[in-house]
């Protein structure tokens, strides 16, 4: 009983911590960094896939399985699942983060940036 009581208490403590990124950034300034997402990905629901995949409901899923697009065998393998946490790192630096993925972009490097997208993709990618 005790373990699941500290279980339960420990995913409340790293759920608030990966919600962190998304309470500290602003929507409407990650809107604007997202302008330059745009030429490949789009967020609408049920939006086309480009030359990424449209990232509607990419919070929850796992990598490399958005339906209609061809994933590199890099992301299918990642075993990643989208948070957070996982997308930040990844826009942090795509090519260190999945060796091999088919993303032609260097990353975000500025922090208050990567925050401020991940808040817009929280509230644009519902």
């Amino acid at each position: 009983m005790k373990v699941r009581i500290a279980a339960v208490a420990m995913f409340g403590v790293l759920s608030s911590a990966s919600m962190a990124a998304a309470q500290t950034g602003d929507a409407a300034k990650g809107e604007r960094v997202f302008g330059q997402c745009k030429t490949c990905h789009t967020v609408d629901k049920g939006g086309k896939n480009g030359v990424g995949p449209n990232l509607a409901g990419v919070f929850g899923r796992k990598a490399g399985t958005a339906d209609g697009f061809k994933f590199s065998e890099a992301m299918t393998g990642s075993g990643i699942v989208w948070d957070d946490k996982a997308l930040a790192e990844y826009l942090k630096d795509p090519k260190g983060r999945i060796p091999g993925n088919k993303m032609i972009f260097v990353g975000i490097k500025r922090q208050d940036q990567l925050d401020d997208l991940i808040a817009y993709l929280q509230k644009a990618s519902r």
